[in-house]
């Protein structure tokens, strides 16, 4: 038996982490975009005629939404078969 092979507890822990991670990731994502687009909407600031909440509500928020990701695929997600490897464990 290979030492690097999950077993079915650890398995569901790590989804369990994932799942919360993505969850918290979510909320980020949606504050950001609150603060980004109506935060910013206060101030008078355009950018090529187009005002800079549309940029940073849309762009900005597209742009970060990219770094959760990243993030996450580098710290909190891990590859690992979901398959049962040996039904006695």
């Amino acid at each position: 038996m290979r030492e690097d092979v999950m077993k079915r507890k650890e398995k569901l822990r790590q989804i369990a982490k994932e799942a919360k991670s993505v969850l918290w990731a979510v909320i980020a994502i949606i504050v950001f975009w609150i603060v980004a687009g109506f935060g910013v909407s206060k101030l008078h600031i355009t950018i090529f005629h187009t005002p800079l909440w549309a940029v940073t509500g849309c762009i900005g928020t597209w742009i970060f939404s990219i770094i959760v990701v990243v993030y996450l695929m580098k710290r909190v997600f891990k590859d690992f078969d979901l398959e049962e490897e040996n039904a006695d464990e």
